[in-house]
């Protein structure tokens, strides 16, 4: 499979293409391009005649993105092949939209991403692949305060309609969104559907599907609420005698593609909304500022959410000419999940804000609950917003607009800035202040301060620039830029990074995210006079899991701790009796015996000479808890250590090294009398030959364009296996995502097997997929249904002349976990490259240090871990799965896990982990048994 990109990979993509595509144009897995041709260009005939002699293939849909270009302007048109889904990386996708952009001479070409770098806090941390970033950090625990309309009570909304009865009525608000599903609290809300529209199913019917592989499914039905909902339900919305028009524009909260919500907004004006709510947000692109540009000469309210969970302001908020809303507390202060920054206008309640609650279709038709997000910040700013056209009459605000010479857009922003509440230590970053209703509607239109005119908001970058002021801190926007080529690509990269844990200062300046920069990015940042963007782009792209420190330091997470080190700290008593120690006898074990117990890991460590961590600072945290147990005042850091400690016990990473064996043959061997392996020392001494005679030779590193990606092991003859997530890093599944026909590779990827793996002699081309899970892993929450596996053909003898390791033998035997639970696993884990977070989101810098102390890694390098089975997961169809005790970290994505006994057989592969959770793995036996193309290929 010959790596392709550009055009030459678009062509070879449309060979798959089918003869027609029966979804949407917009469906949210469609493989689609924005192109925007100049003013007076192609029309839609002459367009596609062009495309089609340039692709060899007529085989896709092309229609104009807006109802009715403005005379002077580029048009844009959304270009979609038949049948393909999006399934390329993110670099191939740009790569495409450079080469169509230079060959059809367009202003621009932005790909449709997927992009998710907006989320909706969640109460549970879902579990990840490796490389996942993990945001219930946003969510703040807690129940919703009381009264149900304390939000409005904050932002004053209830004194607002005192003085204006009509409270919003006549006024129409779109709402880009999920959609809304059936609910009580919607009996009284007046909807005009006869004005709404389905991008995703196609029709005029935006009705939420709930559907389960949704991330927020019910999102549309919330925020609508919290905008609309009438005041005979159990909550109230800021405008109950608004016009909701609901579009239904994205399928996902946490998935956005621009072209959608461009057409979602060009649709709400063509049908005469006055105000449009945007509880989304991710990437720019040329046609979404475009169709922001229209709505505001229109005279349109566009109002849009800061963003969750990621620190910089998302689009479109970001943009300069939108009004961008951040999220506040019922203390004024800011929601910790909240984006903040100066593109930020004012803020609104963004935690516990009561709404509307129905997440699945046989779910209750009137539950509320207290949700998180600037999206409910947003919503309460549409309904404001509608209150204020409705109070001083639309007519009447157009014409106090005009007179000055500004939009309403403007007028809006700079009346709410005026009247907003700023208590005292009111947060920086948030703007003005809070939203008030009550002195906003008191203000008269004349006496509105002036308002600056829509020239003020002109910025070539579309507010990419003060993004990577943010991000790299100060330098010099370069005017020779090519913002409208590269910019979204750009902004995909920061945000990237933003979510990563990247800051200017730091350890925070070394964390790159898992994203690589396509080759035209690359060359025009290596030519700008801003530094940064050549920073931004010159980089590899190392896996970099997602650290999330365990929250909050209460009596129940410290009563675990004491469990397991009150185990450690007693001789013959084993990791996996802890759970039977009671929290008081573990603190009562924590004497000065006990604790040396405990620290006798990392005594051993520093006898080594492997760090220099500081045992008397432990100490001190372990005297306390046996002095106040669950009732202990530690902080954050010293309690991960402890907890670290715990999982260190017995479960030491041991450096896969070269030996020389007495008849002078180097093989791959472990230190089996490193004093770290407690009750695995004596096993490992028998199985040390027989892990030499194969099985560590067996695991080698995965790389794609030389970039470490993940593990894999041999499991016969040119075959490796590995995780389908990691073969979506170098190989793209055609047509659809999901049962492909067939595997295009898209960077060139090799499997290296010596210890370092980098060592060209052992390194070996990864040719094609002989096998993958049906079903998409990337960039999704693990999925214990799904089948998290690939099987690749790989050169059987490398250019050195050195053969393929001899294979593993791949488990059969579905009774295994019953005869022996003794495992070990081989990887290649990846450093911590995410700055590891705090439950209330903030960076920890200081944490990622102690534990490159307390483990002292060197990673990308082969590891042997030993370690427990745990317990067996539901076998659900596809995929069979047990977790485990081994320690592994990102880039152990792969790994092989062997049973440590018999003829020590490949057991499990291992797919995804937490930290200091479980890791996760599927059980070969049950997998070859129910999986025929799995079967079929192994011996």
């Amino acid at each position: 499979m010959p790596q392709l990109d550009g055009l030459p990979a678009l062509r070879s993509l449309m060979q798959d293409a089918a003869q027609e595509d029966t979804r949407s144009l917009y469906d949210p897995d469609r493989l689609r391009f924005a192109l925007t041709v100049p003013a007076g260009g192609a029309d839609a005939a002459a367009l596609r005649a062009r495309l089609a002699a340039l692709l060899g293939s007529d085989r896709f849909a092309l229609e104009p993105l807006f109802d009715a270009p403005e005379p002077d302007e580029p048009v844009t048109f959304t270009f979609a092949p038949f049948g393909l889904d999006r399934t390329l990386p993110e670099d191939a996708l740009f790569g495409i939209a450079a080469e169509l952009r230079g060959e059809l001479g367009l202003v621009a070409c932005d790909p449709d991403l997927g992009a998710t770098a907006y989320v909706e806090p969640v109460p549970e941390t879902p579990a990840g692949t490796e490389g996942v970033v993990m945001d219930a950090i946003c969510w703040e625990k807690g129940t919703p305060p009381e009264p149900k309309t304390w939000a409005l009570e904050k932002t004053r909304v209830i004194q607002a309609w005192a003085m204006s009865p009509g409270k919003g009525k006549g006024i129409i608000v779109a709402q880009p969104d999920t959609g809304v599903a059936d609910h009580a609290e919607f009996a009284d809300t007046t909807f005009d559907f006869g004005k709404s529209l389905n991008l995703i199913e196609g029709g005029r019917q935006p009705t939420d599907p709930l559907a389960a592989s949704m991330s927020n499914p019910g999102h549309g039905t919330g925020t609508g609420s919290v905008l609309a909902s009438g005041e005979g339900g159990r909550m109230k919305g800021a405008a109950p005698k608004a016009t909701l028009v609901p579009i239904r524009a994205i399928n996902d909260v946490k998935i956005f593609n621009a072209a959608p919500v461009a057409k979602a907004i060009d649709h709400a004006v063509s049908v005469g909304a006055h105000v449009i709510s945007m509880s989304l947000g991710g990437i720019p692109s040329f046609a979404l500022r475009q169709a922001i540009r229209r709505a505001v000469r229109q005279n349109v309210i566009l109002v849009a959410a800061a963003g969750n969970c990621v620190g910089l302001v998302v689009w479109p908020a970001a943009y300069p000419e939108m009004i961008a809303v951040g999220g506040t507390n019922i203390r004024d202060k800011r929601w910790k999940g909240s984006s903040h920054g100066p593109a930020v206008d004012f803020a609104a309640p963004a935690e516990f804000v009561w709404r509307a609650d129905r997440q699945k279709p046989d779910a209750p038709k009137d539950g509320i609950a207290g949700g998180q997000g600037t999206s409910f910040a947003t919503a309460l700013t549409a309904g404001i917003a509608a209150l204020w056209l409705g109070h001083h009459g639309r007519t009447k605000v157009i014409a106090e607009a005009n007179a000055r010479g500004v939009s309403v857009q403007a007028l809006f922003r700079t009346a709410v800035q005026q009247t907003a509440r700023r208590p005292a230590g009111f947060p920086s970053g948030l703007g003005a202040g809070v939203i008030n209703a009550e002195a906003l509607l008191s203000l008269a239109l004349p006496s509105i301060a002036a308002a600056a005119p829509e020239s003020a908001f002109e910025d070539p970058s579309g507010g990419i620039e003060p993004a990577l002021t943010r991000m790299f801190g100060p330098g010099r926007l370069d005017p020779d830029f090519d913002w409208d080529a590269h910019g979204p690509e750009v902004a995909a990269l920061v945000l990237a990074d933003a979510r990563a844990g990247r800051s200017p200062r730091g350890a925070g300046r070394e964390v790159r995210a898992f994203r690589q920069a396509s080759a035209g990015l690359t060359e025009a940042a290596a030519a700008s006079r801003d530094p940064r963007l050549a920073q931004l782009a010159l980089r590899g792209r190392p896996p970099a899991p997602s650290i999330l420190i365990p929250a909050p330091v209460d009596a129940d997470r410290l009563a675990g701790v004491l469990r397991s080190l009150g185990a450690a700290a007693t001789p013959g008593i084993t990791p996996e009796a802890a759970a039977s120690v009671d929290p008081k006898d573990g603190q009562a074990r924590l004497d000065a015996p006990g604790r040396r117990e405990v620290l006798k890991p990392l005594t051993r460590r520093l006898e080594k000479g492997r760090q220099t961590v500081d045992l008397d600072r432990l100490d001190a945290g372990l005297a306390r808890l046996h002095a106040e147990g669950t009732s202990a005042r530690l902080d954050e850091t010293t309690l991960i250590e402890l907890e670290a400690l715990v999982s260190l016990t017995d479960r030491p990473a041991l450096p896969v090294t070269w030996r020389t064996t007495l008849e002078g043959r180097q093989v791959q061997s472990i230190d089996t009398d490193d004093p770290e392996l407690g009750q695995f020392a004596a096993l490992l001494v028998l199985a040390r030959p027989d892990l030499e005679a194969g099985p560590l030779q067996a695991v080698g590193r995965i790389d794609g364009d030389g970039i470490h990606l993940g593990t894999g092991f041999v499991v016969g003859p040119g075959l490796v296996m590995t995780n389908r997530h990691v073969l979506e890093e170098f190989a793209a599944p055609l047509p659809r995502a999901d049962n492909p026909r067939r595997w295009q590779m898209v960077r060139a990827a090799t499997i290296d097997f010596s210890p370092s793996g980098n060592d060209p002699a052992q390194r070996f081309a990864i040719e094609e997929v002989a096998f993958a899970g049906p079903r998409q892993i990337h960039r999704l929450p693990i999925s214990f249904d799904k089948l998290d596996m690939a099987i690749l053909r790989v050169q059987p003898v490398n250019a050195a002349g050195m053969a393929l390791p001899k294979p593993f033998r791949v488990n059969a035997d579905p009774a295994w976990r019953g005869t022996d639970a003794n495992l070990f696993v081989v990887g290649f884990p990846a450093p911590p490259a995410s700055v590891p977070r705090d439950e209330r989101g903030a960076l920890r810098h200081d944490v990622i240090e102690r534990l490159r102390e307390l483990y002292g890694l060197n990673y990308r390098r082969k590891y042997f871990s030993p370690g427990l089975v745990q317990a067996a997961r539901a076998q659900t169809a596809g995929a069979m799965v047990f977790d485990h005790d081994a320690t592994t970290l990102g880039g152990n994505s792969g790994s092989v896990v062997g049973q440590l006994g018999g003829d020590l057989p490949a057991v499990g592969l291992h797919f995804a982990g937490d930290w200091l959770r479980a890791n996760h793995a599927h059980d070969l036996a049950l997998v070859r048994a129910a999986t025929a193309g799995v079967a079929a290929l192994l011996p």
